[in-house]
């Protein structure tokens, strides 16, 4: 009996993990969203350094960041009734990626203007954080593709603190955004679609 109860319980944690699997699909909206949002918003940032206007950066950063955060808002209202009830899975994803963008909140803001470390270090942290958080989610759900993407952040970081030169420097960031936010996120939101029977 016990055996048997063991099985079940086995069963519904896979079951579990599976509907989790395909509620990330639609976390690709956010992986792209904000991929292309952060890859602008540097592009924007170099821009604005090539013509000296300094004071410009910190609202354009600012410019980005809330118009992902209302498109996610409304995007996140709009599939909360198609994803259904959560699950303890779902709690652990949604624990990890909560816990990292308030980290990288206090490592791209608040802590570079407590002068802790120069503004390099912003991407070097922010890398590190986006590997563990993608590393964390593919062993949560068994999936390689996040845990690749997190193994390549870490990668990225290294190289970042390498680089001296700073276009370079910024290629490589926004490359580790394409490579690790951009693509992942097309293919999860097109199986979003897929799913939908779109």
């Amino acid at each position: 009996m016990d055996q048997i109860t063991n099985e079940q319980a086995l069963e519904v944690i896979k079951e579990m993990i599976e509907r989790t699997k395909r509620k990330q699909n639609y976390a690709g909206f956010y992986h792209l969203l904000w991929g292309v949002l952060i890859s602008l918003a540097i592009v924007a940032m170099y821009i604005l350094i090539k013509f000296e206007m300094y004071d410009l950066i910190g609202f354009s950063w600012a410019f980005f960041g809330i118009g992902g955060a209302i498109v996610s808002v409304i995007y996140s209202k709009r599939t909360y009734e198609k994803q259904g009830s959560i699950q303890y899975p779902d709690l652990g994803i949604n624990s990890i990626w909560m816990g990292l963008m308030i980290a990288m909140f206090l490592v791209a803001f608040v802590f570079p203007i407590l002068k802790a470390y120069e503004w390099y270090i912003v991407y070097v942290m922010v890398s590190l954080l986006l590997g563990a958080a993608n590393f964390s989610t593919g062993i949560l759900l068994k999936q390689k593709m996040p845990i690749i993407n997190g193994i390549l952040w870490w990668i990225g970081s290294i190289f970042l603190l390498i680089l001296e030169n700073q276009v370079a420097f910024m290629g490589v960031f926004v490359l580790l955004l394409i490579v690790n936010n951009v693509i992942p996120g097309i293919y999860l939101y097109s199986l979003a679609r897929k799913q939908n029977g779109k």
